[in-house]
């Protein structure tokens, strides 16, 4: 009698969406707060995606303040561990990496419009602060699947088939994806500000001297 034996299985084109969490990171989010208020004093913000809300320049990873600082290594440390969790050989030394990030702040009502972020490779959003609500998507992130024609044949309950893919983040966690996954926030409804830090990631190949 024949038997069938599986040999593996290849997460072909797949979009990795990684959560992490900063434990303990009450205290750090105070200060990232204070920071972030004074940022807004000094800069009138710019229009990108945003809608009724505050969105930094792009400068967050040059700047100095303590806050800033601290959570940049991180974003630095998940950047290369999301790298290594899909390519286990990729050769760190012989790159760099190029990276832009901006705060925003979400009023009441709130919200950024679908987008995605062209010409990088990794994109995500440290939540600062998320502030309650009765609404239960208040402040969710939704990503869309990129593919065309996923919903022809699907399997209940299988998440690779889905079409979309809705989160409701919490204070202190960080997500990261590809860039080229599109997806939006939906309105704040709360009367507090939903603040963050979202970002861009990519790798540069050194030159060689």
């Amino acid at each position: 009698m024949t038997t069938l034996k599986l040999q593996g299985m290849q997460p072909l084109f797949y979009s990795p969406l990684t959560v992490f969490e900063l434990e303990d990171a009450a205290d750090l989010n105070k200060l990232l707060l204070k920071e972030i208020e004074t940022l807004k004093a000094q800069s009138p913000g710019m229009e990108r995606s945003n809608w009724r809300g505050w969105h930094s320049e792009d400068d967050f990873f040059m700047r100095t303040e303590p806050g800033f600082q601290a959570l940049r290594n991180h974003i630095v440390e998940a950047t290369q561990l999301c790298t290594r969790n899909i390519s286990p050989n990729f050769d760190f030394p012989l790159y760099s990496i190029q990276a832009e990030g901006w705060v925003n702040v979400l009023a009441n009502g709130g919200l950024n419009t679908p987008h995605d972020h062209p010409n990088w490779t990794w994109s995500g959003c440290y939540y600062v602060s998320v502030p309650e609500s009765d609404k239960e998507l208040s402040g969710s992130i939704e990503f869309f699947d990129t593919r065309t024609n996923v919903r022809t044949l699907t399997v209940d309950g299988a998440a690779c088939f889905a079409s979309k893919f809705v989160m409701k983040p919490k204070a202190g966690m960080l997500l990261m994806f590809p860039s080229y996954l599109r997806h939006w926030v939906y309105p704040n409804e709360s009367e507090e500000e939903r603040v963050t830090i979202a970002f861009n990631a990519r790798f540069a190949k050194n030159v060689r001297t």
